[in-house]
C-alpha cells in the first residue's frame, strides 16, 4: 500500500473494541484489560476480594465491583460467556476523486448523450454517499440546437440551467469544449489548461470517454491509432498525472463499441487499448439500440465504475496503530484480537508470532515488535482480503484471550 495515501475504513470502519474482563471476581487499585491477578481495596463499584483476571477502579471496574455509569462502558451481562466489548469508530479520511468526462455529441450520439445526462447524478451520488469528495469535469456540447445531441446536468451535481450548469469547484462544464467522433483524445489534452484548476494533486484521477467511434482519421491528429502516445502525452501534461514509478497516475474508462454493431461507426480499438493499459472499466455502447436500453446499459457501467472508484478511494489499511488504553488501564499484548467484517459476517484473523509465520492461505496478523508492540500488521493473504472488502470493516479487540490461526504451526 502506498503509505502516502490517506485511507479510510469502509462501513463500520476501524473500531476499537474495549472489552470487559470475562471472569473477574476481585478489584484492584489499577487493573488492565483482564490482565494479571488483582487484589487490594474494594473498587469504586463495591467489589472486594482477589482472584484471576483483575479489574480496575473507575471506567473499567471489575464485574463484581460494578461499572461507572458515567464512563460510557457497558456491563458484561454474561461474565462466563464470550468476551464482550465496545466499538469506538476511528475517523480516517478518504482520498478525493477527480473525474473528467468526454462525451461525443456528434449527430449519431443522441441516445447516448441522453443516457449520460440521466445517469450522471446517480453515479456521482454513489461516490459522495461514501463520503468521498468528488470533482467532475464535463467536456460535451451544450443544447444549443434542439434535437441535436447535448448534455445538460441537473441538480444536485449541476444547476440544470444551460448553458451555465457548472457549480464550481465540484462540477465544471466547459462552455466550448465539444467532443466529436474522432477527436476525444485531442480534446482531453488540448483543453487540459482550461480545466486543470478543478483537479487536485492529492486526488485519484479518472477520465471517461463516451463515443460510438474511435481515434482514427485526420480529426484524431497525432493520436490516430496511437494509444501509447496519448497515454504518454496526458501523463506528461502535468506532474500530478504522473505516478511515482513514472507511469500514468490516472485511469481511463469508457463506453465505446466492442464490435462493429449497427449503432457504431468504428470499433473502439484505440479506447480499448488505453483502458486496458491504465486499468479502467469497459462498457459496450452497442447495447444502446434504443433509448430505454441505452439508459439501462449506461447505468450498469456507471454503477461498476462508481464501485471501482469508491473502493480505490476508501481502501482498508493493512497496518494499525495500537491506541492508548483508557485512563487507569494498562495494555496486555496477550489479549488482543483482530477481526474483519464483510457483508455482515464477522471473521477472526488469527494471530501469528511474526511475518515468517504468516500462513499462505489463512494469513494472520502480528506485532511490529513482540517486546514493545506499537502496531498491528497483517500478513499478505489477510491484507489482500482486507483490501478487497467493499462493504465492511475491521476491528481491533482488546481484553479477550488472543486467538492464533487455527492450525498447528
Amino acid at each position: 500500500m502506498d503509505k502516502t495515501a490517506i485511507v479510510t475504513v469502509i462501513g463500520s470502519g476501524l473500531a476499537l473494541a474495549l472489552a470487559c474482563s470475562s471472569a473477574s471476581t476481585g478489584s484492584g487499585v489499577q487493573g488492565n484489560y483482564g490482565g494479571a491477578n488483582g487484589s487490594g481495596p474494594a473498587g469504586q463499584g463495591g467489589g472486594s476480594g482477589s482472584g484471576p483476571g483483575g479489574s480496575g477502579v473507575g471506567a473499567l471496574g471489575g464485574i463484581a465491583g460494578g461499572i461507572n455509569p458515567d464512563s460510557g462502558m457497558v456491563r458484561d451481562a454474561n461474565p462466563d460467556g464470550a468476551c464482550q466489548g465496545i466499538d469506538e469508530p476511528v475517523l480516517i479520511e478518504s482520498l478525493p476523486v477527480d473525474i473528467v468526462w468526454g462525451v461525443d455529441t456528434s449527430l449519431s450520439m443522441f441516445d447516448e448523450a441522453v443516457a449520460v445526462q440521466e445517469n450522471i447524478n446517480a453515479f456521482s451520488q454513489q461516490i459522495t454517499s461514501a463520503m468521498i469528495d468528488v470533482h467532475v469535469v464535463m467536456l460535451a456540447g451544450y443544447p444549443f440546437i434542439p434535437g441535436f445531441p447535448s448534455v445538460c446536468v441537473g441538480a444536485p451535481l449541476g444547476t440544470g440551467q444551460c448553458p451555465g450548469d457548472s457549480k464550481p469547484p465540484s462540477f465544471f462544464h466547459h462552455p466550448q469544449a465539444v467532443v466529436n467522433s474522432n477527436d476525444g483524445a485531442s480534446v482531453f489534452i488540448n483543453r487540459f489548461p482550461d480545466y486543470r484548476q478543478y483537479l487536485r494533486p492529492n486526488a485519484l484521477k479518472y477520465w471517461v470517454i463516451v463515443t460510438d467511434d474511435d481515434s482514427v482519421g485526420n480529426e484524431a491528429g497525432a493520436y490516430a491509432n496511437n494509444p501509447d502516445k496519448f497515454i504518454a502525452d496526458l501523463t506528461a501534461v502535468d506532474p500530478m498525472l504522473r505516478a511515482p514509478n513514472g507511469g500514468p497516475g490516472w485511469k481511463m474508462s469508457g463506453m465505446y463499441a466492442h464490435t462493429q454493431c449497427l449503432n457504431a461507426f468504428n470499433v473502439g480499438n484505440f479506447w480499448k487499448a488505453v483502458i486496458d493499459k491504465t486499468g479502467g472499466v469497459h462498457g459496450d455502447i452497442c447495447a444502446c439500440t434504443q433509448a430505454a436500453t441505452c439508459t439501462q446499459a449506461f447505468k450498469g457501467v456507471l454503477d461498476s465504475l462508481a464501485k471501482t472508484i469508491t473502493t480505490a478511494a476508501k481502501p482498508l489499511e493493512c497496518e494499525y496503530s495500537i491506541p492508548n488504553p483508557p485512563a487507569g488501564q494498562t495494555f496486555d499484548k496477550e489479549k488482543v484480537n483482530f477481526d474483519l467484517t464483510s457483508n455482515g459476517a464477522r471473521e477472526n484473523i488469527g494471530w501469528v508470532n511474526d511475518a515468517g509465520a504468516c500462513h499462505p492461505e489463512l494469513g494472520g496478523w502480528y506485532y511490529d515488535n513482540n517486546d514493545a508492540p506499537t502496531r498491528i500488521l497483517t500478513c499478505p493473504k489477510s491484507c489482500e482480503k482486507i483490501k478487497a472488502t467493499t462493504n465492511g470493516g475491521v476491528s481491533v479487540q482488546f481484553g479477550c484471550a488472543r486467538r492464533p490461526i487455527p492450525i498447528a504451526r
